[in-house]
């Protein structure tokens, strides 16, 4: 096969506002420093215990206590390509033969790695997937064990190769990245298999973290780790059944392992938000805890949340919530779980404070509730002492296009520009959702909390649209996203949070691909320019207008 040309990208440079670019630049310029941290993560198959050593403090620039972001879920068709060795965002080993037949059965050990192949089988890992937007050029592949490694299915050339190490180059980049073992020994399985992300080789062991994907974090202050806990939906009950650093991926649904969450935070100093699953056991409450006090850089506040969206009843841990409260006699005030989420929050509150002890201050006590209407978090704060207890109430101010999101619109809605969709936007983010930060505002001052966003951000979705629009809708809606008007739209939203009186504003998410469920990424892609994103843009400038004191 002919190696496809590879077209060189220069960055995009525009003129930014002045006071935004020197402060972003200056952020942005001690993140490739981070790479020196030292840092490192036993290597699944080597018998190491599960620890992690904790990088040393790191100077970061100044950020804005009023500027955050939730982290996007680690999966295999990531952009975001969090892990300098890409197997820790790959999809697990499967099995392919010689004549292109998937799903023949693999057998595993413990590590995820094959016990053995069968004549004319390979094992197969996406460390990445098609669209995206890993970059070509050279990937340096390690192992141990006996066997081969090839990579199939993948436009690579070999540029070197020696025992346990081959270097490849990605000649390009639109279809997947696999590697294979089409050989393994029984006796010295291949094992320990690492994808190392373009010039992190000799860096990887002592930095985990691709520096790439830190560098676009790096300017926010607190980081919410909802989705890297795999929070929705978690069948997480009892602490040895958590995930663990020597995992061969964090793509499950156990999420990645708190260890490696609380090493980020350390390297960033930047404020934890974590959310503790619906199910876990308090055993599991008090080993969280006790793991958190142990190894979280002291400086640092760590929120603390139970579950997520408990009043969304289309999430499972909501119904479960509703379903324990009529087990229990609890009420359900218009089948919300209010007084169940307010007494197990209550719970956990509880058991972290017995392990901080003296230290407890340090901790930031969370009750989140619907930003439109309150009726949840009133519930939720009446219970007992549940306002007594808490810190901050939280809420997800998301604005959307106003007339344009109804699906009885799509004609009209096609037919609008960008700039009209925009302003269809700032419809619903002056009127519904202004009126729902104020409110949720008053509420929380009436209980002397805090009030922070858990999540938020432009959020159009056409999924509910009839399938033959919705594809037609989402590009549509995705242009919006894209123009350079949305960056001014971002800065209006951002004022009024904070004018109504809100703190920390974890935005929903940090990078990732958009469709027709949303445009959540500020970033599309790890590698995307800052020019060519108009919501990260507006958020590097809220935090040069309102730096950390």
């Amino acid at each position: 096969m002919m190696p496809a040309a590879v077209a060189t990208m220069t960055p995009v440079t525009t003129p930014e506002r002045s006071a935004a670019s020197r402060r972003r630049r200056t952020l942005l310029s001690g993140a490739a420093a981070l790479v020196a941290a030292p840092m490192s993560w036993p290597a699944a198959g080597r018998g190491k215990a599960a620890s992690v050593a904790r990088g040393s403090p790191v100077a970061i620039p100044g950020r804005s206590p009023y500027v955050g972001m939730n982290l996007a879920a680690v999966n295999y068709w990531t952009t975001a390509f969090p892990f300098a060795d890409m197997v820790k965002n790959g999809k697990a080993w499967s099995s392919r033969d010689d004549k292109g037949t998937w799903g023949a059965s693999l057998a595993t050990r413990p590590d995820g790695y094959p016990v053995a192949l069968q004549p004319g089988q390979r094992a197969l890992l996406a460390a990445a997937w098609s669209r995206s937007r890993y970059p070509t050029g050279r990937y340096t592949v390690l192992w141990d064990g006996t066997g081969s490694i090839g990579f199939p299915l993948s436009r690579v050339s070999v540029h070197s190769s020696e025992a346990h190490r081959i270097v490849v180059e990605v000649i390009d980049n639109g279809g997947p990245l696999y590697v294979a073992i089409n050989e393994t020994q029984a006796a010295d399985p291949v094992r320990n298999v690492r994808v190392l992300w373009p010039g992190t080789e000799p860096s990887h062991e002592s930095q985990p973290f691709n520096p790439a994907f830190l560098e676009k974090i790096a300017p926010f202050s607190l980081l919410r780790f909802m989705d890297w806990g795999g929070t929705n939906a978690s069948l997480l009950v009892e602490w040895a059944d958590r995930p663990r650093a020597t995992d061969l991926t964090y793509t499950t649904a156990r999420g990645v392992p708190v260890e490696v969450m609380v090493d980020l935070a350390n390297l960033l100093r930047a404020d934890p938000w974590f959310c503790v699953p619906h199910l876990a056991s308090d055993d599991y409450v008090r080993q969280l805890a006790t793991l958190l006090h142990a190894r979280l850089d002291p400086a640092l506040r760590p929120r603390i949340e139970y579950s997520n969206e408990v009043w969304n009843l289309a999430f499972p841990q909501a119904r479960w919530a509703a379903a324990q409260s009529e087990r229990l006699g609890l009420p359900l005030p218009s089948g919300f779980p209010a007084a169940f989420y307010a007494r197990r929050s209550m719970a956990v509150f509880r058991i972290f404070a017995d392990v901080y002890g003296a230290d407890r201050g340090r901790l930031v006590r969370v009750i989140a509730g619907q930003a439109a209407w309150t009726r949840f978090q009133e519930a939720a704060l009446a219970w007992e002492d549940t306002a007594a207890q808490a810190d901050v109430l939280a809420i997800a101010p998301y604005f959307k296009a106003e007339s344009a999101g109804n699906p009885k619109n799509v004609e009209a809605t096609l037919a609008m520009t960008s700039g009209q969709l925009l302003d269809d936007m700032r419809v619903h983010m002056r009127g519904q959702c202004a009126a729902g930060m104020r409110a949720n505002a008053a509420l929380a001052r009436k209980h002397g909390l805090k009030l922070e966003a858990y999540e938020g951000g432009g959020h159009d979705t056409s999924a509910h649209f009839p399938a033959a629009h919705q594809d037609a809708m989402a590009a549509r809606f995705a242009a919006a996203h894209r123009h350079p008007r949305m960056r001014e739209v971002y800065d209006e939203y951002l004022a009024l949070w904070i004018a109504s009186g809100g703190g920390p504003f974890a935005h929903y998410n940090d990078i990732g691909p958009w469709s027709k469920y949303g445009q959540w990424g500020a970033l599309e892609h790890v590698l995307q320019d800052a020019a060519e994103a108009p919501k990260y843009r507006a958020l590097l400038d809220v935090i040069a207008r309102h730096p950390r004191a």
